[in-house]
């Protein structure tokens, strides 16, 4: 089974370190059937959650499908060509410990491989320990928490300004997400939030003027999906004394789609409606 495996890499430090080589080199990972299948929305991947031979510790198993079932034509070759020049699994490892090099809470990654499963080319596997959570913040905002209404609401709320302390955290430390929605933020039995889905955790290069890197970390802000009043109270939370209409409308430019210039100039003319997202 060891021969199977390839590009495998489990960092020195975490206690199950032994434990995580003797699960790799057993193959157990290839029969899947006999761990919990987390639902995902992307047809990209597949999440398993499962309890670690000889350390006992909760973990997850995400794989990344080289040439998605659920793509078809065009997308799924963007799919693959992204899997063969930027391994998946290797970057969230990457990621992961950029986080928590800089004391931001994340999950720990214990592990990362490829190996083939019938196809062609290799998928890409991340093992790390499970956040002990309840809930993430899209749960807040969705209200599925199984609180009663009014006191899911009072929780969200007070979960805006941690929210805004911890993204502002990570961009004074010169790290961008990319894909900082509320679904990637994870709440534990402390009320603590947690990054996760970090394969595209990035140190900037650009970090003068300041100015720039200010409105360049804006555009990190894109994908944060609170409603207009949370909105109000994080970009006031997180700009501080920068907090002013101008960085306001640098803001709602990245969010209306700046980011992709042709796009957004095609919905400022109206020929594109704007996204549902």
């Amino acid at each position: 089974m060891t021969a199977a495996v390839h590009r495998l890499l489990v960092p020195d430090d975490p206690p199950e370190a032994a434990a995580v080589r003797a699960f790799v080199a057993s193959g157990a990972w290839r029969d899947a059937a006999s761990f919990q299948r987390l639902a995902t929305r992307n047809p990209r991947y597949e999440v398993y959650a499962f309890d670690l031979p000889g350390a006992g510790t909760p973990c997850i198993l995400k794989i990344a499908q080289a040439a998605p079932a659920g793509h078809r034509g065009a997308r799924r070759l963007e799919a693959l060509v992204s899997h063969l020049a930027h391994d998946p699994a290797r970057r969230a490892l990457r990621g992961a410990r950029l986080l928590a090099q800089n004391g931001l809470p994340t999950f720990r990654p214990l592990a990362c491989w490829t190996a083939r499963r019938g196809g062609f080319f290799r998928d890409s596997f991340f093992l790390y320990a499970q956040i002990s959570a309840r809930h993430s913040l899209k749960d807040y905002k969705l209200g599925t928490t199984g609180l009663p209404p009014a006191e899911n609401a009072r929780a969200f709320d007070a979960l805006i300004a941690p929210l805004a302390e911890l993204v502002a955290g990570l961009h004074r430390r010169g790290l961008r997400h990319d894909d900082l929605a509320c679904g990637n933020f994870l709440v534990d039995a402390d009320g603590r939030l947690h990054l996760i889905d970090v394969d595209h955790v990035r140190a900037v290069r650009l970090r003068h003027p300041r100015w720039l890197k200010r409105f360049r970390d804006l555009n990190d802000l894109r994908r944060l999906d609170l409603d207009d009043v949370r909105l109000d109270v994080f970009l006031r939370r997180y700009l501080g004394a920068d907090d002013s209409p101008g960085w306001r409308r640098a803001f709602a430019f990245w969010r209306a789609g700046g980011n992709r210039p042709f796009r957004w100039l095609r919905r400022r003319l109206g020929l594109r409606r704007a996204s549902g997202r």
